[in-house]
């Protein structure tokens, strides 16, 4: 029993921890595509105010009416036909609504005279009746005309509708002659933040509806786990969309401290940061389509150059490196549906260049069989444009984190490059 018991606790605790990580999961989508959300609450907020002017504010106006007291003659009848639930019942009625709708002008249907006016008791023998307009003045007619019409149906012999005859016994306590409501500024403001909750709320539920079907990977664990590689850094990329931008880049970059140091974390860890050593070379790799990996070699070569260690880039395999450097990194872009390493450079160390977001799991592991292949071995992972939302390393084995021990995470994230 012990051990089912422990069985059972194991299970409950995985669940939670499902559940944690799915709502975690839904939270980042929801604020890496904020700006999606915000545009349909924007929309939603539009439509709200649209349809508060379509349905324009009610006004509200409240008559009192004094029933008789009982005849005490009969005190026991007169109670029976006194009772407030009863009086309430008759005043809502269809004869007397119908008639009180006919009676203004213009004239109302008995279902808009039902929607627009509520009776209540307030004592023993006094009912108020609040009913609605479209302005204040029709909502105080219309008031007034049911207690009106109200004491003809209890009091009279009257046929409703008709003229509304002698009114004796019970009366009216209290006319309508104002009304509250109606500002339109409460009303659109009202409206528009449903609209904009309604809209941020459908928006989140697209968003979350697109994210589960997307299988690119994003943290850092996930792209580690992908393949069992560990990410060996995160670098902002650097914004290169044209010639003049990849000029700039290759002669004149200059990383910000917090790039310089995740790349020059790189170099350390492949041991590529001695100085005065024999030549060695690197391979980036990068996929095909991923434009924002595409400049972390020459963003290695410019830090190697500035810490004094001469680099040179190979851009093609048919290109012959450069003599007398000391580093040689060698770009390769692959496809990702058939990734093809056969024929490229032999070099020193490999490693694998994509940012977050663009690349799944199965393309990244028809790469690392591609590597395979061709015997190379890949040293690790360099993530760019990490997502914001992300505080996985991708450096402690699955296992590890499943074990439910405290891990280390990321406290600080890589700062946005700044463009020429």
């Amino acid at each position: 029993m012990r051990r089912r018991s422990r069985h059972s606790r194991a299970k409950r605790g995985g669940h939670v921890s499902a559940q944690q990580l799915d709502v975690k999961k839904s939270w980042r989508a929801i604020r890496r595509h904020r700006l999606i959300v915000a545009a349909v609450a924007a929309v939603g907020l539009l439509g709200g105010v649209g349809y508060g002017l379509l349905v324009p504010p009610m006004h509200t106006a409240t008559s009192l009416v004094v029933l008789p007291p009982p005849p005490a003659a009969d005190a026991e009848k007169a109670g029976g036909t006194q009772s407030i639930e009863t009086q309430v019942f008759i005043a809502e009625s269809e004869p007397v609504l119908k008639s009180a709708g006919q009676n203004l002008s213009p004239a109302l249907s008995t279902k808009v005279v039902r929607d627009r006016v509520k009776v209540t008791a307030v004592t023993d023998d006094v009912i108020k009746i609040d009913a609605k307009g479209t302005t204040a003045a029709q909502s105080m007619r219309l008031s007034n005309a049911v207690a009106e019409v109200y004491l003809v149906f209890i009091t009279t012999d009257q046929v409703l509708p008709g003229d509304l005859g002698k009114k004796t016994g019970a009366r009216v306590l209290e006319q309508a002659t104002t009304a509250r409501g109606g500002n339109l500024a409460v009303h659109l403001g009202i409206w528009g933040l449903l609209g904009a909750l309604a809209g941020a709320i459908a928006g989140s539920i697209g968003v979350l509806a697109k994210a589960r079907g997307d299988r690119r990977l994003r943290l850092r664990d996930e792209i580690a786990d992908a393949v069992g590689l560990p990410v060996l850094a995160s670098v902002s990329s650097y914004r290169a969309t044209d010639v003049s931008d990849w000029e700039y880049l290759l002669e004149h970059y200059q990383p910000t401290a917090v790039e310089a140091w995740s790349l020059r974390k790189t170099l350390h860890h492949l041991g590529l940061d001695v100085r005065g050593g024999p030549q060695l070379s690197l391979t980036v790799i990068s996929f095909a389509g991923d434009d924002k990996a595409l400049p972390l070699g020459p963003q290695l070569a410019a830090l190697a150059n500035s810490i004094g260690i001469s680099t040179s880039i190979v851009v093609d395999t048919h290109q012959e490196p450069a003599g007398q450097v000391a580093l040689d990194i060698h770009l390769v872009i692959v496809d990702r549906e058939a990734p093809h390493l056969a024929g490229t450079t032999r070099t020193t160390n490999t490693i694998v260049a994509l940012s977050a977001g663009t690349v799944t799991a199965e393309e990244l592991a028809r790469l690392a069989v591609a590597a395979a292949a061709d015997d190379r071995t890949v040293d690790g992972l360099v993530v760019t444009d990490p997502d914001p939302t992300d505080r996985t390393i991708g450096r402690v084995s699955q296992s590890a984190r499943r074990s439910g021990s405290r891990l280390p995470t990321l406290l600080t994230g890589t700062t946005a490059r700044r463009t020429k």
